[in-house]
């Protein structure tokens, strides 16, 4: 499998707190990182493709509905392109309106499906990347765990986020292939 390359790690990744053993569930923000919608690997949009029917029974809604019309062209996502999820009702299309979290979160933890079903930007968060360099998002949900003063002994971001960033990029720190 195809990873993304990233050139340079941004130093905040290495002291700023990451979730609580909990992770995003521990959470109090009410899942607002979803009111965007996200944008969907290729690789991704192909695993929900193989499990659309699982998806639309969970979502109550047809895939088609859940995908913007348009692909972004873009190949620095796996997959080497990317799509946008919509917005239904005031979050992502995939997020469950009843709780928290979302389908795609359920087929990995309900259906043990890969967690590639989950797009990287979700799995990542409050981490994104942009022209080769991994990042803080520059507008970090105020609730959000990884913000929680009392999260005294969470790990930095790096090592919370380290399986997922394993997973989705190959650190290349002198640009060179």
């Amino acid at each position: 499998m195809e990873k993304i390359e990233i050139v340079g790690v941004a130093e905040n990744i290495f002291t700023h707190r990451g979730f609580s053993e909990k992770g995003c569930y521990a959470s109090v923000c009410a899942d607002n990182c979803c009111r965007r919608g996200c944008d969907v690997d290729k690789e991704t949009y192909e695993l929900i493709m193989l499990h659309r029917d699982e998806i639309e029974k969970i979502r109550g809604l047809s895939i088609e509905q859940c995908f913007e019309k348009q692909w972004s062209g873009q190949a620095d996502f796996l997959g080497r392109d990317s799509i946008s999820s919509t917005v239904v009702g005031g979050t992502c299309a995939f997020h469950i309106s009843s709780g928290k979290g979302c389908a795609l979160w359920q087929m990995v933890f309900k259906y043990n499906c890969s967690r590639r079903i989950i797009p990287s930007t979700c799995r990542l968060y409050p981490l994104t990347w942009d022209k080769g360099l991994l990042r803080l998002v520059d507008d970090i949900e105020k609730e959000c765990d990884c913000l929680n003063p009392c999260n005294c002994a969470a790990s930095n971001l790096w090592e919370t986020q380290k399986e997922a960033i394993e997973d989705i990029f190959i650190i290349n720190p002198s640009g060179n292939c």
